[in-house]
């Protein structure tokens, strides 16, 4: 089971999180689909009860977060991160270029354009791939580097109304939506 990849997924949203809104000491609740949790943890659990059980017994309690708590909620767990946790992040992970530009062009821009962000993308690296989501999809485009070490994450972008929203991905969930 590979919950190092799960645990910095958690860092992850907790630091975009940060960037976002700042930071604040306090206990982040953060809710997976069971579906996301096996494709991070490369295991097979049918439901949100049988995925409770594999994360109370994989040892991810106590850890450089604090103290883990898991809960079922109708199909999806919530993992519950401790004030520490925050305090953790906000001190040791430094935040991510990438994702430091990207909020910042939202936050400057709530209208940008598909463009923007494909200038964005490429003034980190031209090799990048913006492709069509399928029709009837929630998203217009996904947007993700090649080398995921620029960034791992696959940002889905939709135009509605005026606005631009993205939402970030792991490349396991981009499968599911595909």
């Amino acid at each position: 089971m590979n919950t190092e990849k799960l645990i910095k997924n958690i860092i992850d949203q907790i630091k975009e999180a940060q960037i976002k809104l700042g930071f604040a000491k306090e206990t982040t609740r953060l809710y997976y689909p069971v579906e996301s949790l096996n494709g991070m943890l490369g295991c097979r659990a049918e439901d949100d009860i049988q995925m409770l059980a594999i994360l109370e017994g994989a040892g991810l309690e106590n850890g450089e977060l604090g103290l883990l708590r898991f809960s079922a909620h109708k199909g999806r767990i919530e993992i519950s991160v401790p004030p520490e946790g925050a305090v953790y992040v906000h001190e040791q992970v430094g935040e991510p270029a990438f994702l430091k530009a990207m909020i910042e062009l939202f936050r400057q821009d709530h209208h940008c354009r598909i463009s923007d962000i494909r200038n964005l993308f490429e003034s980190f690296s031209k090799d990048y791939v913006c492709e069509k989501m399928p029709e009837g999809s929630d998203f217009d485009e996904v947007f993700y580097f090649k080398d995921a070490l620029i960034d791992p994450y696959y940002y889905c972008v939709k135009e509605e109304m005026g606005h631009t929203i993205y939402h970030r991905f792991t490349k396991e969930d981009m499968a599911n939506l595909w």
